[in-house]
């Protein structure tokens, strides 16, 4: 489904254009909308989400092929991660399995391995490499948090950890968050009744230690990073609030910060820049895309507008830091034509470049995923059909170059 993804029908408008602007927690109508949502079964909220999307939610994952009709109505999105020269991607595939993929860079000779067969993966999985390793976290069955990683070179050696028993992540914002620091894994979900969820293990080890970040009422997947001794997880809570929690490293002691209160922001992420902290966010009231940065320790947070209203989807951006240089992947355009889009700025500035157009076509519910790789900058996203696509560019140039996933994108259906 979409990442973590619960949209209210009353709150959608669409335009004449075909641009859909969300008025999100507007009223309290609005915010009860939210909590009949959440006694859904997984099948009634799969029927509703596909009203309230409108057409977007056919967009699905086609992984070597397109995938069954029972899961049309499943926004799945990729998440990707740069690795020893090479651009890994990893998503949820036909039937509810967890695909791999790997290409050297320069190479459109895409890799593909099996991570879980069927009936294991129920959400967009996150990634994350780990020395010597691939990790990978994502909701399994009875919602479950399920941890898999491979040696890098041999993906075919998948192992497999429950990090969180039943019922430990709640369906409707199921997209974990992955974060290495040092010899740790460490992972952020949206727990029971909408709970925030922290686990870490050494790596290694198979032993999963859980606390609860004390976060009520979360609205959207969590995005975690670590930047100096501080794990820092940014999320919405009720009413569109944004909220960054942190916590010293071992300590398991968490401290909230409100930092944007009427930002209405919508599945935020989050990345470490050297001595400062980053966010971005699509704004679900008047569509613009929002930042936040603050300097490491600071509990004062600056914000920018990245790109004006009207200018973004309400689909989830992401972002990295690539040599000195903030890099955004967001979602522009009209929802029936979607426009994948790639912003940048040097670390410290308030001038955004004007938006670079990477491809048109691509799904207006499932979320890019961006990483710094070489010299280039990476992006993997979902068209329009339903097809895994790979986009890249040197650093400083607006030439994007596209490519299907995997290889000519005619592998039959797993």
């Amino acid at each position: 489904m979409l990442p973590g993804g619960r949209r209210s029908l009353s709150t959608w408008i669409m335009e004449r254009d075909g641009t859909v602007r969300n008025a999100l927690f507007m009223n309290s109508s609005a915010s009860d909308a939210w909590e009949g949502k959440e006694h859904m079964s997984r099948t009634a909220f799969r029927r509703w989400r596909t009203v309230a999307s409108v057409a977007a939610a056919a967009a699905v994952v086609a992984v070597a092929g397109p995938l069954p009709a029972a899961l049309a109505d499943v926004a799945s999105s990729p998440s990707l991660t740069a690795n020893d020269g090479a651009a890994n991607i990893a998503v949820q595939g036909p039937d509810d399995s967890l695909v791999f993929y790997w290409a050297d860079n320069g190479s459109t000779a895409w890799q593909t391995d099996t991570v879980a067969g069927a009936g294991t993966t129920f959400g967009s999985p996150a990634m994350a490499v780990n020395g010597g390793t691939v990790d990978i976290a994502a909701e399994g069955p009875d919602n479950t948090l399920l941890f898999y990683w491979a040696y890098s070179g041999s993906p075919s050696a998948w192992h497999m950890e429950t990090v969180g028993g039943a019922n430990s992540v709640y369906s409707l914002s199921n997209t974990p968050s992955i974060v290495i620091n040092g010899d740790t894994v460490n992972i952020a979900v949206t727990g029971p009744n909408r709970s925030l969820s922290f686990y870490w293990a050494y790596t290694g080890t198979g032993t999963w230690h859980a606390e609860t970040v004390p976060a009520p009422d979360v609205t959207s997947a969590p995005s975690i990073t670590v930047d100096g001794n501080t794990f820092y997880i940014a999320v919405v809570e009720d009413g569109g609030q944004l909220w960054v929690w942190t916590a010293v490293i071992g300590t398991g002691t968490w401290k909230g910060k409100q930092i944007g209160l009427s930002a209405f922001s919508y599945f935020p992420a989050i990345t470490a820049n050297g001595g400062n902290v980053d966010i971005v966010a699509p704004n679900q009231v008047n569509g613009s895309l929002d930042f936040y940065s603050a300097a490491v320790g600071s509990s004062s947070w600056n914000s920018e507008t990245v790109a004006s209203a009207g200018s973004t989807l309400i689909v989830p951006a992401s972002i990295t830091v690539n040599e000195g240089t903030i890099t955004i992947a967001a979602v522009g355009g009209t929802v029936a034509d979607s426009q994948l889009l790639f912003y940048s700025a040097a670390s410290g500035s308030s001038t955004w470049g004007k938006a670079e157009p990477v491809a048109g076509g691509v799904s207006n519910s499932a979320a890019p995923s961006i990483t710094a790789n070489d010299g280039a900058a990476n992006i993997s996203d979902v068209t329009s059909a339903g097809d895994l696509e790979f986009y890249w560019a040197a650093d400083g140039s607006s030439a994007w170059q596209a490519e299907p996933v995997p290889g000519n994108g005619t592998g039959t259906t797993a």
